[in-house]
């Protein structure tokens, strides 16, 4: 599954009408504007601090960051002391990423910890940005404001199924050498992984009959440590938008292809992978010095932000009715499209005295006692 996807995303335009689906971004600018308007909400809780990492992982076409910028830019943070951060293991979607941001001076140097460096455009607000394989490569020490719009869901997963009390994996074996086809089997021996989960307590914990099948995001979770970690000791916001639920996943293993679902085992590399997110193994890792919020659906999260109250005073400034249209189609798409996603917050622990009791933007009152 890794290799498919990283040939599938350095392949064609998988992303907007013409590719294999589309995200929320790309429906409407309300969409980036209301996440980074949570952002902001929150660091102003945590009292502002700068310098700031704005980081986004798999950024897609970067229209949500042009959004987010251009939103900044509109407020009386426009010159607060922020660098960009693109995760993306995608060269291709890089240089797409770079021409939506108008970034001058794009420089590529291997020698770095970073791939690609440039400035964005005076219209968002010429900041520096960097690209980077792994999140692992963005400096520490800066409080970060970070967004997993649709990441998680595209990272690999792993199958098993509960026989006699125990997990055995379910694994992918070809099934013709000739056609090249595939097919799912039953691992005959225990593997790492079966091993691995048996001990994690989230599992022993989940009260699963024989026969059931669940799909654990090993990848999701090493990444979810990795950026908690980033959150406690250098201060930081995030937030995660995903298909998912808030309880281990059972058999959502899919793929897309011309806006068409698939058999995610046909004609690998060439179609886009999915699977659920299960944000309550997420916030199980992320562990108590962080407080999460949510998840909740996308529009709920959206209608708490007033994304009516900013669509409304963008209606009543558009020009003529092909711009009026055009408004009310990506709002109305983006408020239905929602029904199907979750929305995640997570702050540090350290900022529960400044939370409690009081509302929390986009997730309603927050109290201790939820946690």
């Amino acid at each position: 599954m890794r290799e498919s996807l990283k040939t599938y995303y350095n392949s064609g335009n998988v992303f907007g009408s013409d590719g294999d689906f589309i995200t929320s971004p790309e429906i409407s600018q309300l969409y980036g504007e209301m996440v980074m308007l949570w952002l902001l909400s929150l660091w102003e809780k945590a009292g502002c601090p700068s310098p700031v990492n704005l980081i986004e992982l798999g950024p897609g076409t970067g229209v949500m960051m042009t959004d987010m910028l251009r939103l900044l830019k509109q407020t009386q943070y426009s010159s607060l002391d922020l660098s960009i951060h693109m995760v993306e293991t995608s060269k291709k979607c890089s240089l797409e990423q770079a021409n939506k941001l108008c970034c001058s001076d794009l420089r590529t140097d291997s020698s770095k910890c970073y791939y690609q460096h440039g400035i964005t455009s005076e219209k968002y607000g010429m900041k520096e940005i960097f690209w980077y394989e792994s999140i692992d490569d963005i400096p520490r020490n800066t409080f970060s404001l970070i967004v997993a719009q649709e990441f998680f869901d595209a990272l690999p997963i792993h199958k098993f199924r509960k026989i006699n009390e125990k997990w055995h994996e379910i694994v992918i074996d070809i099934e013709n050498y000739v056609s090249g086809t595939f097919r799912y089997v039953l691992s005959k021996t225990s593997t790492t992984t079966s091993n691995l989960i048996s001990t994690i307590e989230y599992y022993k914990c989940s009260n699963h009959r024989d026969d059931t099948e669940i799909e654990v995001g090993l990848d999701a979770a090493i990444v979810m440590q990795k950026l908690s970690e980033r959150i406690i000791l250098d201060g930081g916001i995030f937030l995660c938008i995903d298909y998912g639920q808030d309880m281990p996943i059972i058999d959502s293993f899919r793929a897309f292809s011309g806006h068409q679902q698939v058999n995610p085992l046909h004609n690998p590399g060439t179609v886009d992978l999915t699977a659920d997110v299960d944000f309550g193994r997420l916030k199980s890792v992320a562990g108590t010095d962080v407080l999460a919020f949510g998840p909740i659906g996308q529009n709920i999260f959206l209608e708490n932000m007033m994304i009516d109250f900013r669509y409304k005073n963008l209606l009543a400034l558009t020009k003529n009715e092909k711009e009026a249209t055009s408004l009310k189609f990506g709002y109305n798409k983006l408020m239905e499209m929602g029904k199907k996603f979750k929305i995640m917050g997570m702050v540090p622990a350290t900022m529960e005295p400044l939370l409690n009791d009081s509302p929390v933007s986009g997730f309603g009152l927050y109290n201790s006692t939820k946690k």
